[in-house]
């Protein structure tokens, strides 16, 4: 009988299974400690516009609807009633409100407005003027050209309604706006054809933030 045949050890396979055992030991260790040392997580990000409420400029007065105008019909020594009334429903960011005022009345203050015909002053009105005992008057920022341009700045989620633009006469505070007439003669009324005397009034609300100052919210939306 031949003798038992003892295999041969395939050390280039051993080494190699070795090495493998190792290096998946290896991995199952290193997996642990990352698992420890992070963490995961998921989110959802959201964005909304903010709230920006309703600006309504309501005009009533002693006048005619003619061709989608407001007319004044003059009257010599009667003054004519001219309310405006500016309201606004808030917003959730600091705001300014702005009225622009479009006229060929002069001015010497800003806010007292007269039509004069040779050295004789015709009509009369002026700009409710924001001061210590007034504080819901109107700031004056610029006037170039025939326009006049006043504001307000609000505090976020601050509104207000009903606040007057053109102011009362001293002598009847009792009326909101008022346009004084001096025009007491007929001459004083010929004179009056034909000139433009109107007052056309815009309002508009502008998000303080971004804006250096009230001066450059404006630059961002005259003339629009």
């Amino acid at each position: 009988m031949g003798g038992r045949q003892r295999a041969k050890m395939n050390i280039p396979m051993c080494a190699a299974c070795v090495l493998l055992c190792l290096t998946l030991f290896s991995c199952y260790l290193c997996g642990g400690l990352f698992a420890k040392y992070t963490t995961s997580g998921a989110g959802d990000d959201s964005a909304r516009v903010i709230t920006f409420g309703d600006l309504t400029l309501k005009e009533e007065g002693d006048f005619v609807e003619k061709d989608g105008k407001n007319n004044f019909i003059v009257t010599p020594g009667v003054g004519l009633r001219k309310d405006v009334e500016l309201s606004f429903t808030g917003s959730e960011a600091a705001t300014y409100i702005f009225v622009e005022v479009e006229t060929e009345y002069t001015t010497a203050d800003n806010y007292t407005f007269t039509y004069e015909s040779g050295e004789k002053t015709m009509l009369q009105w002026s700009v409710v003027k924001k001061t210590d005992s007034d504080p819901e008057g109107w700031t004056f920022l610029s006037g170039t050209d025939g326009k006049y341009v006043y504001y307000r700045e609000l505090e976020p989620n601050v509104s207000f309604s009903g606040v007057d633009i053109i102011a009362g006469p001293v002598v009847d505070s009792d009326v909101d706006g008022q346009v004084l007439v001096n025009a007491t003669t007929k001459s004083d009324i010929a004179s009056l054809k034909g000139k433009n005397i109107s007052i056309v009034l815009r309002a508009v609300a502008v998000q303080a933030g971004g804006f250096e100052n009230a001066e450059k919210a404006w630059e961002s939306v005259a003339g629009k």
